[in-house]
């Protein structure tokens, strides 16, 4: 493997990824250790109390005056962890599996059940129904957002699907029925120019695209562990992580 024409990775060696764990996190966590600590207790109840939150995680079974811990919520702050507001979700979206925002718009889009895609344009306070358009069958598993009418949702054991219309229509991506049955996982970057994606085959692989998944340079490089994948993008740079051989980066030319 290694960075071809269109990975663009760099650095000396193309092929070497740059592994930051240890030097990056303790550069974050001197500049903002304090402000975390400021905010701690606000994030980690979402400005309830640690009684409140206890005895709501205890109500298992939904008959007392608390809420039920089988119930899922929307947590909003329009400050920064400040302040809070809770926001049931309706039934259908009960069984949701994440948060996906649309990076252009205020749109965020969750997966439910494996068979449900939902939008709400107003900040979780209403939901469309589930989406019905040809093309979109399987079980999902993740919806990978570039803008409001170019998304790509990951499926369990068969070919990822992609919509360039707002979801009115899916096509399979037959560029990836060779690793379909692996468990992908995939991000674009800030941008949207690069679509990155990773699965294990054996050991794993980074693959990277720039037309939106219609062909993929193989940026495997000289990360070689055998689980993990995809993390987060910042801007133009992609991390990768595993339990073997941590957090590692890697920065893409986009024009």
């Amino acid at each position: 493997g290694g960075g071809g024409e269109g990975g663009g990775g760099l650095g000396e060696d193309e092929d070497d990824w740059s592994h930051k764990l240890w030097r990056q996190g303790q550069l974050e966590y001197n500049a903002t250790c304090s402000e975390w600590n400021s905010v701690g207790r606000k994030l980690a109840f979402a400005g309830r109390s640690q009684l409140e939150i206890t005895s709501m995680a205890l109500d298992v079974t939904g008959t007392g005056t608390g809420r039920s811990a089988r119930e899922w919520y929307v947590l909003k702050s329009p400050n920064f962890g400040a302040n809070w507001s809770w926001v049931r979700l309706p039934q259908f979206l009960q069984g949701v599996g994440g948060l996906v925002a649309d990076p252009t718009s205020d749109t965020i889009y969750v997966i439910s059940g494996g068979s449900c895609i939902s939008h709400s344009a107003d900040h979780a306070e209403s939901w469309s129904p589930c989406w019905k358009a040809p093309g979109l069958t399987g079980r999902f598993r993740q919806l990978v957002v570039r803008d409001s009418r170019t998304m790509v949702v990951l499926r369990d054991g068969d070919v990822p699907l992609r919509t360039n219309d707002g979801g009115a229509s899916w096509r399979r991506m037959e560029s990836l029925a060779s690793v379909a049955r692996r468990q992908l996982t995939a991000e674009y970057s800030w941008s949207g120019k690069t679509l990155a994606l990773s699965g294990v085959a054996g050991q794993l692989f980074v693959w990277v695209s720039r037309d939106d998944g219609d062909t993929w340079t193989d940026e495997s490089g000289d990360y070689s562990a055998m689980s993990g994948g995809v993390a987060q993008w910042y801007e133009s740079t992609l991390y990768i992580s595993s339990l073997g051989q941590g957090i590692a980066s890697k920065t893409f030319e986009e024009e």
